[in-house]
């Protein structure tokens, strides 16, 4: 019984000892298989362009082109190497080399690789065949080399020469931040011809994967949707083809805008929208080619949540919100007290013209007899102002000198003079009966 125990208790001891060790074979293989496992990478085609530069961004014109002259390999060496005799032999001579800015981010190349150029030769030059060396280089390190042998180049026609090979199959070729992408070409070519680029009837260029152009993040709020990528090339956003689609329906590109992100060392694109409070599927894509050739698409669902508000914010969003009207109530009312005061002291000045009898009366009686009162001054000082005018023409007549148009006196008794009228209505005034206007 004993020894049975023990046999137990040493098989728990080598079970304990054991698992640790399945655990760290276990970790270890699984490390391995997620190493191996190759990234994913899109496809790209930089460009060959003007100033022997490279760029994703496809030529625009289809009649504007470059061109570079492959030069003539042929060295006549005839007669012990003193060229006497028409016969030598055809060497490789460089045709150029075209390189990229310097990288921003560091990517990863992988795939396929194809470079394709165009070759012509003038007209009535006859037709040659050439070898073509291509190089893809890392800095001054090459990563690549293809070659094309005996391809035929005709007059007057541009020929398509193109070479394929592959990178790596773990698409883990990198091009460090800060490095430049070259192409370099060498051709033997007995006769020499011209190579065309920089169009889009020959653009010329590479072809391969990368994830040079990627979409790192979608954000979403009430008033607008920002799309955050990154760009090997820098190119200018502008140039970028964009598209957003939120639940399916294409957004315009109208009311767009770009800033940088310092932080993640991203750019972000972002279109202005208001969104209410919802769950929202967003599709992205990006891409080099205008016509969203080769993109980069994300998708996410993203929810726009309407924040809660405190009731001591309401209560402040509502009175700045109507902070306005109360400043106009507020304006109102005080104009309104101002005048109403003024009115009274006027009234009150008024008032104190009337006779004593008046006092008694009621404050819409007092107005009527002040109105009385008024009326009656203004009656009199026309008649008055009436008798001084016939006075001083008298006078005038009466002056020495010719006159074309003479006024006829006024037949009339002598002149009296009168008194206003608004005396006798005072005095009139009775304080034991109301006063009748």
């Amino acid at each position: 019984m004993r020894s049975r125990k023990m046999a137990f208790a040493s098989m728990l001891i080598m079970l304990a000892t054991l698992l640790p060790t399945a655990a760290i074979v276990m970790s270890e293989e699984s490390v391995a298989q997620s190493a191996s496992e190759p990234m994913m990478l899109n496809p790209i085609k930089i460009y060959l362009g003007e100033g022997m530069s490279m760029t994703p961004l496809p030529p625009e014109s289809a009649d504007e082109f470059q061109s570079i002259v492959i030069p003539n390999g042929f060295i006549k060496d005839g007669f012990f190497g003193f060229g006497l005799l028409p016969v030598g032999h055809t060497s490789y001579r460089a045709v150029g080399e075209w390189r990229s800015e310097p990288l921003r981010e560091t990517i990863n190349l992988g795939g396929k690789v194809e470079i394709s150029i165009f070759g012509t030769r003038d007209e009535g030059s006859g037709s040659v065949s050439s070898d073509f060396i291509f190089e893809v280089l890392r800095g001054s390190e090459p990563l690549t080399q293809l070659s094309v042998m005996s391809q035929r180049i005709n007059e007057g026609i541009d020929t398509r020469i193109s070479a394929t090979g592959w990178f790596p199959s773990n698409n883990d070729t990198t091009v460090e931040a800060g490095t430049t992408i070259s192409l370099r070409i060498q051709a033997r070519c007995q006769g020499g011809a011209i190579m065309k680029y920089g169009s889009s009837d020959v653009d010329s260029g590479i072809e391969f994967s990368s994830n040079s152009l990627s979409i790192q993040n979608i954000y979403m709020d009430k008033e607008k949707v920002t799309v955050e990528y990154k760009d090997a090339f820098m190119v200018p956003w502008i140039k970028l083809y964009t598209e957003i689609r939120i639940n399916q329906i294409i957004q315009p590109n109208i009311q767009m805008q770009s800033q940088m992100n310092t932080i993640n060392r991203t750019r972000e694109i972002i279109w202005e929208r208001e969104s209410p409070a919802g769950t929202y599927q967003i599709d992205a894509s990006l891409s080099y080619s205008p016509m969203g050739d080769r993109n980069v698409s994300y998708q996410a669902m993203l929810k726009v949540i309407e924040p809660e508000v405190s009731f001591g914010k309401k209560i402040r969003s509502l009175i700045s919100d109507w902070l306005w009207l109360l400043v106009l109530l507020v304006v109102v009312v005080v104009a309104l007290v101002f005048i109403s005061k003024q009115r009274k002291k006027t009234w009150k000045r008024r008032f104190r013209e009337l006779p004593p009898a008046a006092g008694s009366l009621k404050l819409k009686q007092k107005k009527k007899a002040w109105k009385r009162a008024e009326k009656e001054k203004r009656k009199f000082e026309r008649e008055r102002r009436k008798v001084e005018k016939e006075e001083d023409s008298e006078e005038y007549e009466g002056e020495e000198g010719y006159s074309l148009f003479k006024k006829k006196k006024a037949k009339r008794g002598p002149v009296t003079t009168r008194t206003p009228r608004v005396k006798a209505v005072a005095l009139s005034i009775d304080s034991s009966e109301e006063l009748e206007l």
